[in-house]
């Protein structure tokens, strides 16, 4: 096994290991090349593979909590991945493209990964923050019908969001919050992962979620196995952490307030 071997890393190298024991990139080292492109799809299949997606989805959502929330499911899903996907452009990882997947949502793909871990937060947070835009359309129904039934719509976005805001795989949180908590140790970022995402898998079994649950689960077998959560990038700094995690904080309390206003209160 040579010097240059990825699983033996030089003494220079020791000095600047990141989470969980990858090489952490610095100014001036040479950008990880993109991997190849693969072969465009046609536009047809593009289409209508969305057009599929998206119906499955829709229909999974109504069967699961009814039209209103499959409603607010689909355009949610729409609006955190083009929040996402803004991002994604506007930090140069693009071209960045939107996918929605069958029973879990959607996703927002990047041609390269972030380069620093900054943007890495900045891409995660994006999503639930622009996510929430998907619950004005419902609250206007709300306001103007009176009808409480829209206000599933708004629970239903404000809850969505709030949940991915978690640091728990393979949720946003552990793209956004993951980073901030693996600047104090790996081991606080490995150890809250494993804890929450254990606890999701507990409630989405109690909630007769198995899909959900066995999606969760994969990605606590990576943490568990060791697996790192995320690509190697340039380590925040102080000032970048002390941002995020305001950021962090900033988007959660968002998330929560919308939720927290769909619920019933006792006058």
């Amino acid at each position: 096994m040579t010097a240059s071997d990825p699983a033996m890393p030089s003494a220079a190298d020791v000095e600047r290991l990141g989470p969980w024991g990858a090489v952490m990139a610095e100014p001036g080292d040479e950008p990880a090349q993109p991997p190849p492109p693969q072969p465009p799809r046609s536009a047809i299949s593009e289409i209508g593979w969305g057009i599929a997606s998206t119906a499955i989805l829709a229909a999974w959502l109504a069967w699961q909590w009814g039209w209103v929330c499959a409603a607010a499911g689909v355009l949610g899903v729409f609006v955190h991945e083009f929040g996402h996907l803004v991002a994604i452009n506007g930090l140069g990882c693009g071209p960045g493209r939107i996918q929605i997947i069958p029973f879990f949502g959607g996703a927002a793909t990047m041609r390269r990964a972030p380069d620093t871990e900054f943007k890495s937060v900045l891409i995660a947070l994006a999503g639930p923050a622009a996510g929430l835009i998907a619950a004005a359309p419902f609250w206007l129904l709300y306001a103007t019908t009176g009808q409480a039934d829209w206000l599933k719509g708004v629970l239903f976005v404000g809850g969505l969001n709030l949940l991915n805001l978690l640091p728990a795989p393979p949720l946003d949180g552990a793209k956004a919050l993951g980073p901030i908590l693996a600047w104090i140790h790996p081991t606080v970022e490995r150890s809250v992962m494993i804890l929450l995402g254990a606890i999701g898998v507990y409630a989405a079994v109690r909630l007769s979620q198995p899909i959900i649950a066995v999606f969760v689960g994969l990605g606590v077998a990576q943490a568990v196995m060791g697996r790192a959560p995320r690509a190697p990038a340039l380590r925040m700094s102080i000032g970048q952490w002390l941002l995020s995690l305001a950021l962090w904080g900033i988007a959660f309390a968002l998330c929560a307030g919308v939720t927290w206003s769909a619920l019933p209160h006792e006058a």
